[in-house]
């Protein structure tokens, strides 16, 4: 199972550049908006994809509303494959690259940076405050910012370890029903 979750593959087919990505036009959704369509994108296949000449980029069809879907740690951290097709002697070579992006893991850390660090500053400095003009309850009103900082840590960790789970999920997911469709044959 562990093979399944590493982000960079390699992998051969028989069929040339371009049959390979005609093939795999054939068993992946074009990516399209599409507003009428529950998951947001036409079509119904289980994967969506972006094509430009022999590179790809493929997405998970969700199988929940997209209104739903954009309310889970499942779309803030959701996961893309990279393809890259290129001539081999006999067929194509096939680099898969996945995960995360970057920009997203970025705003989440600084997202549990900005908001811990708000809740401690804001606790911290209205202590004294509260010392002074209400000293009968500035040691639950500390408690209650201690405890505050804690819950917000717990979930802004908590909310991308589900992500990360679902996008090893998804990844793997998404490598098989590539291989199953096109006869790969991964590279070690």
């Amino acid at each position: 199972m562990a093979k399944d979750q590493i982000m960079l593959k390699f992998f051969s087919s028989p069929l040339d550049p371009d049959e390979f990505v005609t093939k795999l036009k054939g068993i992946v959704d074009e990516e399209e908006i599409d507003p009428g369509n529950a998951t947001q994108f036409s079509g119904q296949r289980p994967v969506i994809g972006r094509f430009d000449s022999h590179r790809f980029k493929l997405q998970r069809r969700v199988g929940i509303h997209w209104i739903l879907w954009w309310l889970t740690p499942g779309q803030w951290f959701k996961p893309y494959i990279n393809g890259i097709v290129t001539s081999r002697n006999s067929g194509s070579r096939i680099e898969l690259d996945g995960g995360t992006p970057i920009s997203v893991k970025a705003i989440w850390v600084l997202v549990l940076l900005g908001l811990t660090g708000l809740i401690a500053t804001w606790t911290a400095f209205s202590y004294p405050y509260n010392l002074s003009h209400d000293p009968a309850h500035a040691a639950g009103h500390m408690l209650a910012g201690i405890i505050l900082l804690k819950l917000a840590a717990v979930i802004l960790v908590l909310l991308p370890a589900i992500g990360w789970l679902l996008t090893r999920y998804h990844l793997a997911e998404m490598v098989r029903e590539l291989q199953r469709h096109l006869d790969l044959q991964q590279i070690e």
